[in-house]
C-alpha cells in the first residue's frame, strides 16, 4: 500500500440492497373504442398501447365500445389513494362487426409489428412495469381469447379475469367447470366470473318513452372486479383478498343467486366450490365480490389456489428480482453471498413486520450449491415463506355447561 501521511476516504458497499415494491394496481385492457374518436386529435389509433391513469386519459376512447364501458367500470372502484393504471389497446372501432377472437389475440409480423394482446409483450421494456391483471370484457369467453389470456398469465405469472358468456345460466356455469366443460382447463392464473352485473342504462329516460329502453343492461364482471382488485391493492395491500369488498356502480346481477353464509348448498357456495368467483348482495354492505379461489381450485387445493397467495408470491418474485440485478456478474465470494441473503431477508422481514406474510426467510444451503454448480457461476438461494391465507370459513362451537348453574346465589 502506498505511504500516506494524511486522510483518505474509502467507499464501502452496503451489505444489502434496498428492495422496492413493484407497481401492482395495473390492468391490461383490450377491446373496441368509439369510432368518432378514432385518429382524431387527442383520440386513439388501433393497435397502439396507451397508458390511462384517469378519466382525462380515458376520454380519448370516447363513449361507445367495450373500452369506454370498461374504463368507466374501473374508475367507479377508485380508491382514496388513487385509481388503477390501465394499459389499453383498441383493436378496432365499435362499428365493426363481428370482432373476431384473432383480432383480440393479435399477431406478430415478420418485422416485429404487434397487434392486440401481443402488444402487451412490449410494455415492461417501455414503462418498467406491466399489467398484473388482464381483461378483455365481452371477448374473454371466446375460446381463442381465453387460451391466449391463459398462456399470458402463465408466462408472466399475472392474473387473467375471464367472463362467462352472455345469458349463461347457473347450471351451465357449474357444468362449464366439469371435465368436458368449456372452462374445465383453466388454472391458477385465471379467475372465472359469473354472472354478469346489471348497470344503469344510459339510454333509459322513463317507462313511457317509445321505444322503451330497459332501466338496466347487462355488463360482464371483469372490468369491475379488476378495478376492485386495484382498489384493494392501493388501500389494503396486494396480500388482501378482494372477496367481501363492495363493488360500486352496479344495481344487481342478471342471474338471481341464493346466498347464505351457513348453507353449503347455497348457489353462491356451489359456484365457489368449483372455482367460480361471483357476487352477492350483502345486507347493509351492498353488492360484494364473493370467492377467494382461482380456477386452479378444486383440482389444486393448496394455498397456491388462492388468488391473494398467488399474487403475493408473484409480487415477491418481482421485487426480489429487481433488487438483485446489481449482484449479477459480481465475484462469487462470501461477501456477495451474504449481501444477497441479507437483501432478501431484509425484504422478507419487512413483509412480516407489515403482516403481509406470516413468515419468510432466505437461506444459502451448501447442499443446494454443489461445487460443480458454483464453478459455473450458478448460485441457489432457498426462500421459505408462509402466506397470509384468507380466512374464508369461520366455525364457532357451542357447548351448554350445566355446571355453572351451581354458581347461582
Amino acid at each position: 500500500m502506498a505511504f500516506l501521511h494524511g486522510i483518505e476516504h474509502l467507499n464501502i458497499q452496503s451489505d444489502f440492497q434496498p428492495v422496492n415494491y413493484p407497481v401492482t394496481a395495473v390492468i391490461g385492457l383490450v377491446g373496441t373504442a368509439d369510432s368518432l374518436f378514432m385518429s382524431k386529435v387527442g383520440g386513439w389509433e388501433a393497435n397502439v398501447v396507451y397508458l390511462c391513469s384517469s378519466e382525462k386519459d380515458d376520454a380519448k376512447f370516447g363513449k361507445k365500445g367495450t373500452i369506454p364501458e370498461s374504463l368507466k367500470a374501473i374508475r367507479m372502484q377508485a380508491s382514496r389513494r388513487g385509481s388503477a393504471l390501465v394499459f389499453v389497446v383498441a383493436v378496432c372501432d365499435d362499428q365493426l362487426t363481428p370482432v373476431t377472437a384473432q383480432m383480440i389475440v393479435g399477431t406478430v409480423s415478420s418485422t416485429g409489428q404487434r397487434t392486440g394482446l401481443e402488444l402487451f409483450a412490449t410494455i415492461l421494456g417501455q414503462y418498467g412495469y406491466e399489467p398484473m391483471i388482464l381483461i378483455a370484457p365481452h371477448f374473454s369467453s371466446m375460446s381463442g381469447v381465453r387460451d391466449k389470456l391463459q398462456a399470458m398469465s402463465a408466462e408472466k405469472e399475472v392474473m387473467a379475469y375471464i367472463d362467462t358468456p352472455d345469458n349463461m345460466t347457473f347450471t351451465q356455469a357449474l357444468t362449464s367447470r366439469g371435465t368436458t366443460g368449456e372452462f374445465a382447463n383453466l388454472d391458477e392464473g385465471q379467475k372465472l366470473l359469473f354472472p354478469h352485473f346489471l348497470v344503469a342504462n344510459p339510454l333509459y329516460v322513463d317507462d313511457t318513452t317509445t321505444p322503451t329502453e330497459p332501466k338496466t343492461i347487462s355488463q360482464p364482471m371483469s372490468a369491475f372486479m379488476a378495478g376492485l382488485r386495484a382498489k384493494v391493492d392501493l388501500e389494503k395491500g396486494w396480500h388482501v383478498s378482494s372477496s367481501n369488498h363492495r363493488v360500486y356502480g352496479v344495481d344487481g346481477m342478471d342471474v338471481n343467486l341464493v346466498f347464505s353464509l351457513g348453507d353449503t348448498a347455497a348457489e353462491t357456495n356451489r359456484l365457489n366450490a368449483v372455482g367460480i368467483t361471483t357476487a352477492v348482495s350483502m345486507f347493509g354492505n351492498g353488492i360484494v365480490e364473493w370467492g377467494n379461489y382461482t380456477t386452479g381450485f378444486p383440482g389444486n387445493q393448496s394455498p397456491e389456489a388462492f388468488e391473494s397467495v398467488r399474487r403475493t408470491r408473484a409480487i415477491m418474485k418481482r421485487a426480489i428480482e429487481q433488487a438483485c440485478i446489481p449482484f449479477i456478474d459480481r465475484p462469487l465470494n462470501q461477501a456477495n453471498i451474504d449481501s444477497i441473503r441479507n437483501t432478501v431477508n431484509q425484504f422478507l422481514n419487512g413483509l412480516m413486520g407489515r403482516n403481509i406474510i406470516v413468515f419468510g426467510k432466505c437461506l444459502y444451503r451448501k447442499e443446494s450449491n454443489p461445487v460443480g454448480q458454483l464453478a459455473l457461476g450458478h448460485i441457489t438461494f432457498d426462500i421459505e415463506w408462509t402466506p397470509a391465507i384468507p380466512m374464508q370459513r369461520l366455525t364457532f362451537t357451542y357447548k351448554i355447561d350445566l355446571n355453572q348453574l351451581s354458581n347461582l346465589a
